[in-house]
């Protein structure tokens, strides 16, 4: 008959713990940032680039968020996370009928704070047609934790980042919805 030491219990407990995830205290999976203006000017180095503030948008809806998980709490959460990522080709765009007119290969959604830095959430390869199109998170508690002081105060940008085959010079005026979800925990 095998006895359980001491350390088989601490084993067995630490299998049994990482087993179990933590429960979100709120999440949102519905923020909607309308990057608008994508234009000719914003090509760099055969790159296109735009953000915009969180906070910015009708209602300020990643506020609220932060607001309900910190009545929830009675504090701020320990950290938040990205859950998910998409991105739609406003049917408004002047130039450009699909996302791939826009984007050549690879698109990065971004999370931009002034202190911490750039930290690409998600990421989708060749997008096509206008949209939804669902990016795969690449975002982890550790690359998120230069900008998570501006995660908890709402004080960053959101960004979408990919090459393209457009030139300097074309006259082309896109506007992109990126769907964000994030998870607050305890």
């Amino acid at each position: 008959m095998r006895r359980l030491t001491l350390a088989g219990v601490l084993v067995l407990f630490a299998q049994v713990s990482a087993g179990c995830e933590e429960d979100p205290v709120g999440t949102t999976e519905n923020i909607v940032i309308q990057l608008s203006g994508i234009k000719e000017g914003d090509i760099v180095s055969g790159v296109v680039e735009k953000s915009k503030n969180v906070t910015t948008e009708s209602g300020n809806p990643y506020g609220a968020f932060l607001q309900h998980v910190r009545t929830a709490l009675g504090r701020n959460p320990s950290r938040i996370e990205v859950t998910r990522a998409e991105i739609t080709l406003d049917g408004s765009s002047r130039g450009v009928i699909s996302l791939q007119d826009l984007f050549a290969a690879q698109v990065d959604v971004y999370l931009d704070a002034d202190i911490g830095g750039t930290v690409p959430v998600a990421r989708v390869t060749a997008p096509t047609g206008m949209g939804p199109v669902a990016c795969s998170v690449i975002a982890t508690t550790d690359s998120l934790a230069p900008i998570m002081d501006a995660l908890l105060s709402g004080n960053f940008r959101v960004g979408v980042r990919g090459a393209t085959n457009r030139l300097p010079t074309d006259d082309f005026d896109a506007r992109l919805d990126v769907r964000i979800g994030f998870a607050a925990f305890e």
